[in-house]
């Protein structure tokens, strides 16, 4: 019932080489690709770039809307995902929700609160380069 990563290493645009904490995963629309997604504690939402909206096929339909980062203001339409996890035994499938950035921008796929952090538990362990993920039950009244 827990899922455990190690940090993965991105190279950065300047060449620099940074530990991230990363985790792989497989997004589908009405095709799938395994990416490796950052986790970002400070994104709202789910953040994916064009490029793999295109390759997994999600609708883009919705109207454009602006959305704010440190990188400024970017342009963005609302789809949503199937996102899986896996490792070993532990298997997690389920739909989020997600901002697409309609710019080409060299960003990585970020994984924000509404959607993902509500599906877990999560830790991260900064010293080890770890994430800890323990899945959330839903409460039957």
């Amino acid at each position: 019932m827990v899922l455990t990563f190690r940090y993965k290493s991105v190279n950065r645009p300047d060449g620099t080489n940074v530990k991230t904490p990363s985790i792989p995963v497989m997004l589908r629309g009405r095709e799938s690709v395994d990416v490796v997604a950052m986790l970002d504690s400070g994104a709202d939402i789910s953040v994916i770039p064009l490029s793999i909206a295109k390759i997994i096929g999600l609708d883009m339909n919705s109207p454009r809307i602006p959305a704010f980062g440190v990188g400024g203001k970017i342009e963005t339409v609302d789809s949503k995902v199937n996102i899986t996890i896996e490792k070993g035994h532990e298997r997690y499938c389920f739909d989020m929700p997600v901002k697409i950035v309609l710019e080409e921008y060299d960003l990585p796929i970020l994984l924000g609160r509404v959607g993902f952090f509500d599906q877990f538990i999560i830790s991260f362990n900064q010293r080890e380069e770890k994430i800890i993920l323990k899945k959330v039950r839903s409460q039957v009244f």
